[in-house]
């Protein structure tokens, strides 16, 4: 028995050796084998316990952030400083170009989004076509401030669809209560229908369960991001199996959530490696004006 010991450690050398991997290499063991598209993210200047001194650290961070864990390319909308207080026109106008100075600083990386208050449904129109008439902007971010069902949002979406940009609407169940002009799933469904033109992300599927997956299984130009708190068991599974395969896209959240922590969510589920590339990459790449991948 000593003996075989013996005999045996030279194997389990080897064996050692080459196992042994530096931390690059275990990365590439653990990032997604595919490109990966968030289709939610926030600066970090956005949050006060994050301190940046310019735009271009800013920038640095998060994209040294996401290289780390495997993100190709983030969608990015600043909620300005004044989070959770709302926003003004005009600094909903200075958190526009923070993003777009920021996507100066990292060409290909970054795709902006026009953040805008629905309370100034016109200076949104206005802000609207100041940022993305141009193709500088990708899509929109509502912020919270009335809820889906209110026709104040009308003229955004009716902008969304003319320009052929996507719209981001907040959404939550809240055991606590939703704040007030915070959109319950049911009240994005019912934007959704007054404009089957426009496409649709609905952000925070932990936030909405699976009542709020069944709120929108009929409303097709609907999809759900993936965002909205830790990994649940089954959580992303189910939103697939209720929505299909075709309305999940990967969002974190990031940075209030870690890149690493969200893409688990997908890549550790059982779903087909087929699947799992469309929520990561294709899906987001399809809902995204033509021209901006």
């Amino acid at each position: 028995m000593v003996d075989g010991l013996v005999e045996a450690k030279p194997v389990i050398r080897a064996f050692k050796k080459k196992r042994k991997m530096n931390l690059k290499q275990l990365r590439s063991q653990l990032n997604p084998p595919w490109p990966v598209l968030d289709m939610h993210v926030h600066p970090l200047d956005c949050f006060g316990f994050y301190s940046v001194s310019s735009v271009k650290e800013d920038a640095r961070l998060l994209t040294e952030s996401a290289r780390r864990a495997g993100v190709t390319k983030m969608c990015l909308f600043s909620l300005y400083r004044t989070c959770p207080r709302e926003p003004s026109v005009v600094e909903c106008r200075m958190a526009n170009d923070y993003v777009l100075a920021m996507q100066d600083m990292a060409a290909g990386i970054f795709l902006p989004f026009c953040y805008v208050n629905p309370m100034y449904p016109q200076e949104a129109v206005t802000e609207i076509n100041r940022c993305v008439g141009k193709k500088r902007m990708y899509g929109i971010k509502l912020w919270v401030a009335r809820r889906a069902t209110d026709p104040g949002l009308n003229p955004i979406l009716e902008k969304a669809v003319e320009l052929d940009v996507l719209v981001l609407q907040h959404a939550w169940i809240k055991t606590t209560g939703n704040l007030p002009g915070e959109s319950f799933p049911s009240d994005v469904a019912d934007l959704a229908n007054r404009h089957p033109q426009a496409r649709i992300i609905m952000a925070h599927l932990n936030g909405i369960g699976l009542r709020g997956l069944e709120d929108v299984a009929d409303s097709p130009n609907i999809s759900v991001d993936t965002s909205g708190g830790d990994a649940e068991s089954g959580m992303v599974e189910t939103a697939v199996k209720t929505l299909g395969a075709k309305r999940v896209v990967f969002g974190s959240d990031a940075p209030i959530r870690h890149f690493s922590g969200q893409l688990a969510k997908v890549l550790a589920t059982d779903l087909p490696e087929t699947v799992k590339q469309d929520i990561l990459w294709n899906n987001a790449v399809r809902l995204l004006p033509k021209w901006s991948i």
